[in-house]
């Protein structure tokens, strides 16, 4: 191997595995969920999407847990929960999806209805996740995705 060879392998080779490990971590960061998460202190209530939100309790049963929340909504925006997704976390970050119980009542303004909801979580970590509602919304936005996470 002639030196100019070995240079032109010391430049090239970099520039072969850099550059295309470069645009895929500038793709992750750009399509990344940003969170701005709103600690709720235990027995308190945060505000999300028009609506006041309180953990009531959180319950392990056979299969995982389930989490029962009260929503008032403050105006007329807060009645619908389309753009919401409810998930418990783990310490470690781990989440799992919660299922909503259906319940016929419609919420008012100014009217607090209770949610019971539903996931499967191992039976080691049921008694220490912590309830999560998070806006979700139907299309992509740039901002920070809003969450409220609840102690217990």
């Amino acid at each position: 191997m002639t030196a100019r060879a070995a240079v032109a392998l010391a430049v090239l080779l970099p520039l072969a595995v850099g550059a295309p490990l470069w645009e895929q971590l500038r793709y992750n960061d750009r399509h990344r969920v940003r969170e701005a998460v709103t600690t709720v202190p235990q027995g308190g209530s945060g505000v999300l999407d028009h609506a006041s939100w309180r953990l009531l309790s959180v319950r392990r049963t056979a299969t995982g847990v389930r989490v029962r929340l009260a929503k008032t909504p403050l105006d007329q925006d807060g009645e619908s929960g389309l753009e919401l997704a409810f998930e418990v976390r783990d310490r470690s970050g781990r989440r799992w999806m919660l299922r909503q119980d259906l319940s016929g009542a419609l919420s008012r303004p100014g009217h607090a209805e209770t949610m019971t909801l539903r996931g499967d979580v191992p039976a080691g970590v049921a008694d220490q996740v912590e309830p999560e509602v998070r806006h979700s919304p139907l299309k992509p936005e740039p901002r920070p995705v809003p969450v409220l996470r609840f102690r217990r």
